[in-house]
């Protein structure tokens, strides 16, 4: 499965997904490209026999010329086609690790909040700091899990307790809920039961 990473999130590229038509200046850019790597070549046999002739410097001139082309922030992240239910199940494991690991953090400042109080200590300051990484652990342990592909829809769920309600979610972290909907989506809703015909 290839996927596109935009802006934080990743985008499947999934069967039936149009692809858009290669324009003419597609076309322009492959061919400058290709130019310019032929010239690259030329330009390093010449640096190790002519170094700083007219053809070397000729060469390397030609071989810049993809600085000129157009540049995009897109990275395209390949992965086999189909994703193992394993994938998910040690992602799940690291966040139940990163979890535990942040609340006993918070458990570790409140106590040393309380010990402070009562001395005027001041070790709450260092509790807070390893508070504070446990959480950006925690949150680094939930991206990963939510770019990780899932194969059945109660791991997709799973990731909606991650992140919270849906309705929290979508108001504080609308980037996580995105990539939440987008894997619920791909999992069909459950058809209604046929209600039982009453008999006459």
């Amino acid at each position: 499965m290839a996927r596109i990473a935009r802006r934080g999130n990743v985008r499947a590229i999934r069967p039936g997904v149009a692809i858009p038509a290669q324009r003419n200046e597609d076309l322009e850019f492959v061919s400058v490209a290709s130019v310019a790597r032929s010239y690259a070549e030329k330009a390093y046999q010449l640096a190790q026999t002519e170094p700083n002739s007219k053809d070397h410097r000729f060469a390397e001139y030609m071989a810049g010329i993809t600085e000129k082309l157009p540049r995009n922030n897109l990275r395209l992240l390949v992965t086999p086609i189909t994703p193992r239910r394993e994938w998910f199940d040690e992602a799940l494991r690291k966040w139940r690790v990163a979890k535990a690991a942040h609340q006993l953090a918070q458990s570790r400042w409140n106590l040393a909040y309380c010990l402070d109080r009562q001395d005027e200590g001041e070790r709450h300051k260092a509790a807070r700091l390893e508070c504070d990484q446990a959480e950006a652990d925690l949150n680094r342990t939930i991206e990963d899990a939510l770019r990780t592909p899932t194969v059945r829809k109660c791991d997709a769920l799973t990731k909606q307790e991650m992140i919270g309600k849906r309705e929290w979610a979508a108001t504080y972290r609308p980037d996580w809920q995105a990539i939440v909907d987008e894997d619920l989506a791909r999992y069909p809703a459950k058809a209604p039961k046929p209600r039982a015909k009453e008999g006459r």
